[in-house]
């Protein structure tokens, strides 16, 4: 049972708040070692539909604190029950531009593959899903290691090191056949890594940033498990157009992954489904055999499932020919890519980045009840504009969450500091 389905739906918004404020003087402030809300450190807690906005004043603190205590002070919130999504908001060190990430030059999309805990199979599905994407010859395909703690790609597609650099003092990487790969691990040549915080961080966003891609068509990069500082760091400064996940069809492992869901979508990655490895396996006699209780992770998850991955040999082969798994599982990443491409934003958009927080309320509320309906509202902002979007449900008479509300409802993260609403009255 997910947490907040043990309070009522009628809980009164100022007792969650309260809740949630009592939850947060568990967290320290760094400097004066009271707590965040007795220093000052969080200046606001607000809840709108079970989304707890924290408002905090981080201008004090170097990069590597205040990542830390963004992270304390969001679990937090989401540990308190009746709360679905916490977002922290307010001045950090350097407003998050400084460590955005626009793309690197001449990669098309990035996929990104993770998964709630190790052991799941996530770099397997990882490699075979961009060992198929390049089984197109029309296409030119990457993977990226982003696991710093334990780069398995260069094993699994036998690739060594070192790495060269070109004239321009980037990485070469290496090739592996149809695909191109870099990986800490072909850096590292097998030394222990103890990089934690701002290492991990300019580590990952270096190696990515710094590689010479060349033109590609697919970027499929390789997260850690977990929801951890690398993994927070590539979504919010990797250009990630979507994200799989990859679970096995125990009931443990599919209730992290919905945790692990929840971050991306906190930080506006559209998930384009779950991978269920493992699923069973088939003995020489012919019977089908369970390794795991059985879930219905679609429903548990809410998102499609891209493909149920066998316990089978053929799944973990490398060798010359990509399991035919593998391929389904890519033209199902095709699809759903398609379906939740890039929202295509009119000139004519309300621009609210920048804007005082009761500005940007007003004028979005003024503009939609101007529209017609029928007609798409389109607003961007340099934070999630979900509990912004509830406001307009009430502006114009309606009832529910946004997406129920409304005939079409989409939020989108174009970039660290840029999202996108798009509301259809």
């Amino acid at each position: 049972m997910a947490k907040h389905d043990i309070v009522p739906d009628d809980v009164p918004t100022d007792d969650l708040a309260e809740r949630v404020r009592d939850g947060l003087r568990a967290v320290a402030d760094p400097d004066l070692g009271s707590d965040v809300l007795e220093s000052g450190l969080v200046t606001d807690v607000s809840v709108d539909e079970r989304v707890v906005r924290i408002g905090a004043d981080l201008t004090g603190l170097d990069d590597p604190t205040a990542e830390d205590v963004t992270e304390a002070l969001r679990r937090r919130a989401l540990s308190t029950p009746g709360v679905e999504r916490a977002t922290i908001e307010g001045e950090t060190p350097n407003a998050g531009a400084d460590d955005a990430i626009d793309g690197a030059a001449g990669v098309d999309t990035v996929i990104a593959v993770a998964s709630a805990k190790g052991g799941v199979g996530k770099t397997t599905v990882s490699t075979q899903l961009a060992r198929a994407l390049a089984a197109d010859p029309d296409r030119d395909v990457g993977i990226f290691d982003a696991d710093l703690y334990g780069p398995n790609v260069p094993e699994l597609l036998a690739l060594e090191g070192p790495v060269s650099a070109n004239a321009a003092g980037d990485a070469e990487p290496i090739d592996a056949g149809d695909l191109t790969a870099m990986s800490v691990g072909l850096i590292a040549n097998d030394e222990p890594l103890a990089w934690r915080g701002a290492m991990a961080h300019e580590a990952v966003s270096e190696l990515f940033e710094d590689t010479a891609w060349g033109d590609l068509d697919t970027l499929v990069v390789d997260l850690p498990p977990g929801t951890g500082d690398i993994v927070l760091t590539a979504l919010q400064s990797l250009p990630i157009d979507g994200a799989v996940l990859v679970s096995t069809p125990h009931p443990t492992s599919v209730g992290d992954t919905s945790r692990s869901a929840t971050l991306f979508e906190e930080n506006g990655v559209p998930l384009l489904g779950t991978v269920v490895n493992m699923r069973g396996f088939t003995c020489d006699c012919g019977r089908e055999h369970d390794l795991f209780p059985d879930t219905d992770v679609e429903a548990a998850l809410d998102q499609p499932v891209l493909c149920d991955l066998p316990f089978d040999e053929r799944v973990r082969d490398f060798g010359d020919d990509v399991p035919p798994e593998a391929l389904e599982l890519a033209d199902a990443v095709r699809e759903r890519l398609a379906a939740v491409g890039d929202l295509s934003v009119p000139d004519h958009a309300l621009d609210l980045r920048g804007l005082p927080k009761p500005i940007r309320h007003e004028q979005a509320t003024a503009e939609f009840r101007a529209t017609e309906p029928g007609e798409t509202f389109y607003l961007l902002n340099d934070h999630d504009p979900s509990p912004l979007a509830a406001e307009l449900v009430g502006a114009v008479g309606r009832e529910g969450p946004p997406g129920d509300a409304f005939e079409e409802y989409a939020v989108r993260r174009r970039a660290p500091d840029e999202w996108v609403l798009a509301v259809t009255r």
